[in-house]
C-alpha cells in the first residue's frame, strides 16, 4: 500500500504549523495566554461517531441540496470496486467502455512475489467492476459531462497533480480512477477513518460522490468555524494574497454571516463544527462545499484552534481573517499537495520547515501592520 502521507507526517507539521500560527494570534485576538502550556486537547470536548457521521457527505447533502453543488451519490459501493481502489498500482483500461478490468491483489504477508514477464497473466483475483464504471457513466451525463468525485470525506485533492491541468475535472470513470487510486486521503479514509480512531468509529458504509463540475476559484473560498452554534470566525482558505479581497471584506463577511443564519444554523444538527463555503460574484450567493466536525485534526487555516477554542461563542471579534500583503506562499512550498509527488522521507522535514517559516513571515506582516 502507498504511505499516507496525512497520518505519517501531518501531525508533525501539525505542531510547527500551529505553533507558528500562535504567534500570529497572540498578536491578533484577545485570549488569556496565562495557560498557553496547557495540552491544547484538553479545550474540546470528546469527538462523537454522530458528530462525525453528520460530516458524511450523504448525510448532510439531502438537507443543502439548494445550497451546494448538485450531486449524484454512488452507495452502496461494491466490495470488487473498494477492493481495487485499495489495491497496488494503478491499472486502467484503455478505453471506457471495455467491460472488464483487472489487477492483482498480492498476499500482504508475501515479501518475495514477483512480476510476471506475460502480460496477459494475471495472478490473484480479477476485479470486475463494470457495473460501477456504468453507474459513473450515467451520472456523468446527468450532471453534464464533467465532473469532480470525492468518498464519504474526502476529495482526492493531494493527488489533482496526477490528472491533466491539475485539477479534479473528470470526463469518464478512467479519469475519477486516477485520481481515488493515487490519493493518500482516500486510501486512508478507507483503511483507518477519518476523525476517529476506527474501532470508535465502528463500520461506515463507504460512498462515491460525482459533483458538478465547477471552476472554483480558490481566493474566493473560505472555512467557517461555528462554536455553539454561532458563527465566530472566517478564514480564507488559499494561502495567498489577493489585494481585491481587502476591498470586499467587509461585504464578504456579511454575505457569510446571512449565509450562515439563513440556511446552516438550523439545518445542520452539530452544535461545533467547520464548514467551508464558496463566494460566488459573478451570481451573488454563496454555496456551501463541505462540512468537517471541530476537532483538532482539521485544519484551522489562519487562526490557531487554541484562540477558536477559547473564543466565547457571543463574540464576533475573530472576524475574517484573510491573508496579509507581503508574505509570498508559493516562495516557501510549490504547492499545499506538492509533497504528494515524492516519497515522504524526501518532503517530511522540509515541508515542516517551510510551513513554519510561511507562517513566521506570516506573524511578522501582521506586526508591522498594527
Amino acid at each position: 500500500m502507498p504511505v499516507i502521507h496525512e497520518s505519517v507526517s501531518d501531525s508533525h507539521v501539525d505542531e510547527d504549523v500551529r505553533a507558528a500560527i500562535a504567534d500570529i494570534t497572540a498578536h491578533t485576538a484577545a485570549i488569556d495566554c496565562d495557560d498557553d502550556e496547557e495540552d491544547i486537547s484538553q479545550l474540546f470536548a470528546p469527538l462523537t461517531r454522530a458528530e462525525v457521521c453528520n460530516c458524511i457527505f450523504s448525510t448532510w447533502y439531502p438537507n443543502f441540496r439548494r445550497e451546494t453543488i448538485k450531486s449524484e451519490i454512488i452507495k452502496p459501493l461494491e466490495q470488487g470496486f473498494i477492493d481495487y481502489l485499495l489495491a497496488d498500482g494503478i491499472m486502467l483500461p484503455d478505453q471506457d467502455d471495455i467491460p472488464q478490468y483487472s489487477c492483482k491483489i498480492e498476499d500482504p504477508e508475501s515479501s518475495d512475489s514477483e512480476w510476471s514477464e506475460d502480460e496477459n497473466e494475471v495472478e490473484g483475483a480479477a476485479i470486475d467492476i463494470e457495473s460501477t464504471s456504468a453507474d459513473i457513466r450515467r451520472r456523468i451525463e446527468i450532471l453534464g459531462g464533467k465532473v469532480m468525485p470525492r468518498m464519504c470525506w474526502s476529495a482526492p485533492k493531494d493527488a489533482s497533480w496526477m490528472a491533466m491541468g491539475n485539477s479534479l475535472e473528470c470526463r469518464g470513470p478512467s479519469d475519477i480512477y486516477v485520481l481515488l487510486k493515487s490519493s493518500d486521503k482516500v486510501s486512508s479514509d478507507l483503511i483507518n477513518g477519518r476523525y476517529l480512531p476506527k474501532e470508535q468509529l465502528g463500520e461506515i458504509e463507504h460512498e462515491l460522490v460525482l459533483r458538478q463540475w465547477s471552476n472554483l476559484v480558490p481566493s474566493m473560498e473560505f472555512r467557517c468555524f461555528v462554536k455553539d452554534k454561532k458563527l465566530i470566525a472566517i478564514s480564507q482558505v488559499d494561502y495567498e494574497y489577493y489585494e481585491f479581497l481587502e476591498n470586499m471584506r467587509d461585504e464578504i463577511e456579511t454575505k457569510l454571516r446571512l449565509f450562515f443564519d439563513d440556511h446552516v444554523r438550523e439545518k445542520f444538527p452539530s452544535d461545533n463544527y467547520c464548514y467551508d463555503a464558496y463566494v460566488a460574484q459573478t451570481v451573488n450567493r454563496v454555496y456551501l462545499i463541505d462540512f468537517e466536525p471541530w476537532t483538532l485534526s482539521v485544519d484551522s487555516c489562519l487562526f490557531e484552534w487554541r484562540e477558536l477554542a477559547k473564543a466565547d461563542s457571543s463574540d464576533k471579534s475573530l472576524g475574517l481573517r484573510l491573508f496579509p500583503k507581503g508574505v509570498n506562499a508559493m516562495g516557501h512550498f510549490s504547492g499545499k499537495y506538492s509533497r504528494n509527488r515524492l516519497p515522504v522521507e524526501a518532503t517530511d522535514d522540509q515541508f515542516r520547515g517551510s510551513m513554519a517559516e510561511l507562517i513566521k513571515s506570516v506573524a511578522e506582516q501582521t506586526r508591522q501592520q498594527k
